[in-house]
């Protein structure tokens, strides 16, 4: 690139042509438009004028950021079309993002080139914005996009979106609900369930006891369910039921509680090839909680991984920070 300063009253047609605007010239003539004779009037009214001239090699701004935005769409993820030297990054479904953060960090070395993203471990709606790019400079070297390509390439993708999969879950209360509460507490656990797009086979309130339990945790075999949502069992309490016949059906339980606040009631484990999830009230599906965080690395894997809730501990401090982590329901 070559960096011009222009006496725009005396300026010619000659000296403008295919050269890059590095400032505004009001709204009408933005940063990074690539001039043309017929800008010749407007440059004329607009006293000094910097410009750089491309030279072999080098890359307009909206190039450069369309082809980032290109190289961190890894699958699930869609290039929007950039706009004065930024491109946005969007997701084709509702899922789950996963970053890489090392890679981001890698682009964000290079220079003139800047990448931001959602969280890692962020559940997003259809079409919402995942990640961004942007270019400082009105043109950059093509070698250095290329470098940002070959790291997108070679180290494994930077952004991929896990849609969700429609698992077959079957739910389990303990406690004893009134009518007005039974009512809610289906309403909320369909909404919610639905909007992962779940099979929901059934909800079962049962009573607290081995027998009621077990029963509950042989129905869910029968009927292939692939997420069992489990309600009241308190996961402070060995005794509880939820755990000793979750072992007696073949079962384990993989984590007791999460490292996040709250959440200290939030329990996760497997029934054979089911997960299986806990919380301590039917209460917990009617608002907001550590369930959240956890439900999308359920549904976008298909399985229960401890190393999945406890991950969430960085970024477990949810109770002030709630409206920027929780999946968009609506």
């Amino acid at each position: 690139m070559r960096a011009l300063r222009l006496d725009g009253n005396t300026a010619s047609p000659a000296d403008i042509e295919g050269r890059v605007l590095v400032h505004d010239l009001g709204p009408d003539l933005r940063k990074g438009t690539v001039l043309r004779a017929r800008h010749l009037d407007r440059v004329r009214q607009g006293g000094e004028i910097h410009l750089v001239e491309l030279e072999p090699g080098d890359l307009h701004e909206d190039e450069a950021a369309r082809r980032l935005a290109a190289a961190l769409a890894g699958p699930g993820l869609e290039a929007r079309p950039p706009l004065q030297s930024q491109a946005r990054v969007v997701a084709r479904k509702r899922g789950l993002v996963r970053v890489r953060g090392d890679v981001v960090d890698a682009i964000n070395s290079l220079g003139y080139i800047s990448v931001f993203t959602l969280m890692d471990g962020q559940a997003v709606a259809e079409a919402e914005e995942v990640a961004g790019c942007k270019v400082t400079p009105v043109a950059v070297p093509g070698g250095l996009i290329e470098q940002a390509e070959r790291l997108c390439r070679e180290e494994g993708g930077a952004l991929e979106l896990l849609e969700f999969r429609p698992l077959k879950t079957f739910v389990v209360a303990t406690e004893r609900l009134k009518p007005k509460a039974r009512e809610l507490f289906r309403a909320a656990v369909t909404a919610k369930l639905g909007w992962y797009g779940a099979n929901v086979l059934a909800v079962r309130e049962v009573a607290r006891t081995p027998e009621a339990v077990a029963a509950a945790y042989r129905e869910a075999l029968d009927t292939g369910a692939e997420l069992v949502l489990f309600a009241g069992a308190s996961a402070i309490d060995p005794l509880d039921p939820a755990y000793a016949e979750l072992a007696h059906a073949g079962g384990q339980v993989l984590q007791l509680g999460a490292p996040m606040h709250p959440g200290s009631m939030l329990w996760l484990g497997s029934l054979r090839d089911a997960a299986v999830v806990g919380v301590a009230s039917c209460a917990g599906f009617g608002r907001n909680s550590s369930l959240d965080l956890l439900l999308p690395f359920v549904f976008a894997y298909g399985r229960a991984d401890a190393g999945d809730l406890r991950r969430l501990g960085h970024g477990g401090l949810i109770e002030s920070a709630a409206g920027r982590r929780f999946p968009p329901y609506s």
